[in-house]
């Protein structure tokens, strides 16, 4: 296959994505931008657990400004399973566990962001 060819085939790929993407609903592309969000949301949060392939999430939203709001359950030093935790991820450096600070401070941001 020459250059030529292969430059084409790759043009004529992109376009097809292109188009295949024009085609979705606004519906589909809100669902498919909260599931980007949901999953860097869980990653964030699995950086910051001991056993981070033993993380479980559930009851995940997308709130206010793109935060990622949920519970989150992990294995600590000991093996056993911490119990359910809420959590909010807006970026890497902006996932708070409800572990991490007190009561007080983490319901008035899970109430800024997540309802």
């Amino acid at each position: 296959m020459n250059y030529a060819n292969t430059t084409r085939r790759v043009a004529v790929l992109a376009l097809m994505a292109v188009l295949a993407a024009c085609g979705k609903s606004a519906a589909e592309k809100r669902q498919e931008e909260a599931a980007t969000l949901t999953s860097l949301g869980e990653k964030y949060v699995k950086e910051k657990v001991r056993e981070p392939a033993s993380a479980i999430f559930r009851n995940q939203v997308v709130g206010k400004g793109g935060a990622t709001c949920g519970e989150f359950n992990a294995k600590d030093a000991f093996g056993a399973y911490i119990g359910y935790q809420r959590y909010i991820s807006v970026a890497r450096d902006l996932t708070l566990l409800a572990q991490d600070v007190s009561p007080a401070e983490f319901e008035q941001n899970w109430n800024q962001l997540c309802r």
